[in-house]
């Protein structure tokens, strides 16, 4: 069958750049499908078969899909199985302004040039989160299109900041994928902070495969990954804020204050001291 082209003109509320639908697999036509805006979809329920650029990728329930505009797909219930997804359209000049916003250190190019549209498993804390952001959404006035405009626009950025960021292709041979999101958690809410074990708590693998990864790859132990991040958090709160240097080094997770100065100092080549009044 032919790919159709879907329009933003049809697909989404041009006054908001943004539209949200919930859709329902058993009362749904799928065909494949391109668009000439961009897309970003959560499974609610369910399992699907995302047949999308060629592939055939199966999905489940927390799978968050990110649809480029050149990106053909398609979706099929498996096994007769229905599913539900939560779909937000979005214009070019949206997702354009908003990658332009968050700047070069974001990871645009990555997300725009993969083969396959960048997706991410969400954890329970990470579904939750979008569906409460859209239970407040759903609760604006369709009329008041400016208040919803900027609610859309407030958690689309939320969700690429906080579930894109750090994104990077499966198929990179550099580093296996689920020790690049694993390093990714543990810079999120203050995993960091928590050391080895909290590290060990966020992936299925045990403590060995997960030493032995970090050391092939990344050339540290485990302790020199976390300790690399506090040291980062350390300097960054030294020029950021006025924050007694004890109460930082106590915050970043290190709980030997001399330990915490010698490691900086081999580092950062000058004492926190001196950093903060060079900074």
């Amino acid at each position: 069958m032919e790919p159709k082209l879907l329009t933003a003109e049809r697909f989404v509320d041009l006054d908001t750049g943004c539209s949200y639908r919930y859709v329902y697999s058993d009362t749904e036509y799928f065909r494949p499908h391109y668009h000439d805006y961009y897309e970003v979809f959560l499974l609610l329920e369910g399992e699907a078969d995302h047949f999308v650029n060629g592939a055939r990728l199966p999905l489940r329930r927390g799978a968050l899909v990110f649809i480029r505009p050149a990106d053909t797909h398609d979706y099929l219930p498996q096994e007769g199985k229905q599913f539900s997804m939560l779909n937000i359209t979005i214009t070019r000049e949206t997702v354009e302004e908003l990658f332009s916003y968050l700047g070069d250190g974001f990871c645009a190019d990555r997300l725009l040039g993969a083969v396959l549209p960048p997706n991410v498993q969400l954890s329970d804390t990470g579904f939750s989160y979008i569906l409460s952001q859209m239970t407040n959404i759903r609760t604006i006035d369709s009329s008041d299109k400016p208040r919803l405009k900027t609610a859309l626009r407030i958690l689309l950025f939320r969700i690429f900041t906080r579930f894109f960021a750090d994104f990077t292709e499966e198929s990179e041979p550099e580093m296996p994928l689920w020790l690049s999101r694993l390093c990714a958690e543990m810079r999120k809410d203050g995993n960091f902070t928590y050391g080895i074990e909290r590290m060990l708590s966020l992936t299925d693998k045990s403590r060995e495969h997960v030493s032995r990864s970090m050391k092939k790859y990344m050339g540290l132990t485990l302790s020199e990954f976390i300790n690399d991040l506090r040291l980062k958090f350390i300097a960054n709160m030294l020029k950021n804020s006025n924050h007694d240097i004890a109460d930082i080094v106590f915050e970043s997770g290190f709980g030997n204050l001399s330990w915490a100065a010698e490691q900086f100092r081999k580092k950062y080549g000058m004492t926190m001291s001196v950093y903060r009044k060079n900074a």
